[in-house]
């Protein structure tokens, strides 16, 4: 059986975790710059100013500070002090600063989709909150002997890694029910709905299966690179996750445009097959779906839209006054 506590282990699992977070962080540069077009497009007026465009890019620069900052620690020839060392510390808060933004996407869109119920909202944000205070309480300090940074300690961050990856999946899980009540996971549901509901599941999916993997071998605790060798990969998962389902949800709704119903009205829809045929035009320049269906025994079917009214994000002009809400 392998000691995995054998000096000769613990160095071939270094040199493991140094290649595979290289990798990841050469992922993440990928992923950073061959989007940049989005914030450009933003900065160019050709997309719908969104003020939650802000907490999209704070978790996007953050994550590539954090890379970057990475990079130089990977690649020190001599061992920094962790506790003065300027790149340790802002590694640190910039990837600390990515999750914090990432989760904070989530619950905005959980709220939005429960239409700002507030026990729901306190909820979220709670949660959001303590996540964020078992982060900051497994901040890293620097080993000499190792010759990288650790975290305080193994219990620290393996309370850490277990609560964020808890707080993940119940958000999300949070999210599909909100989603389901609202039938959107119907084949016949408005476009909006099944966009979110298909979003939802994928996200829900990669959290779980990205999140698994370090939760277990931090519990197990093998040795300190085999502890920590999945952080990278699932902390940079779940960064590109939501920033990409982000994009992915403006990307729909600015290529989608119906007219809203007023709240108190109703319209109905024609639906044959998994086409639908709205009766007006409908313009999607809102957030959230809150749809009544009503299906009959004949070929075509009847969707009746009550409100399409959650809402992820303020107005996304910046002015709430008599504009509708709108989901990013």
């Amino acid at each position: 059986m392998v000691n995995f506590r054998d000096p000769a282990v613990v160095a071939s699992d270094n040199f493991a975790l140094l290649k595979l977070w290289h990798v990841v962080d050469g992922i993440f540069l990928w992923e950073f710059f061959t989007n940049l077009d989005f914030e450009w497009s933003f900065i160019q007026g050709r997309r719908r100013y969104r003020w939650t465009i802000w907490i999209y890019s704070l978790s996007r620069v953050a994550s590539l500070a954090a890379v970057i900052a990475n990079l130089v620690l990977l690649n020190l020839d001599t061992s920094p002090n962790c506790s003065f060392s300027t790149p340790v510390i802002f590694a640190s808060l910039s990837a600390y600063l990515a999750l914090a933004a990432a989760s904070l996407l989530l619950v905005i869109r959980v709220i939005a989709i429960w239409n700002r119920n507030k026990v729901v909202a306190v909820i979220a944000t709670t949660i959001w909150s303590i996540n964020g205070g078992f982060f900051i309480q497994s901040i890293s300090q620097f080993s000499y002997a190792s010759g990288h940074c650790k975290a305080l300690s193994v219990q620290a961050i393996k309370i850490a890694m277990i609560v964020s990856f808890l707080t993940d999946v119940f958000l999300l899980i949070i999210m599909l029910v909100g989603l389901f009540r609202l039938d959107c996971h119907r084949h016949g549901a408005l476009a909006t709905g099944r966009f979110l509901w298909n979003q939802c599941v994928i996200w829900l999916l990669l959290a779980t299966v990205a999140g698994v993997v370090p939760v277990v071998f931090v519990c197990l605790d093998l040795n300190e690179p085999l502890s920590t060798i999945f952080r990278a990969p699932w902390i940079t998962a779940m960064s590109i996750a939501a920033t990409r389902m982000y994009r992915g949800l403006d990307d729909f709704l600015s290529s989608n445009t119906a007219h809203v119903p007023p709240h108190n009205d109703s319209r109905t829809i024609t639906v044959s097959g998994t086409w639908a045929t709205p009766a007006v035009p409908v313009s999607l320049d809102g957030i959230n779906v809150n749809v009544h269906t009503s299906y009959d025994t004949a070929d075509n079917h009847t969707l009746t839209s009550q409100a399409i009214r959650h809402s992820l994000d303020n107005n996304m002009d910046g002015h709430p006054k008599g504009k509708p809400h709108e989901l990013v």
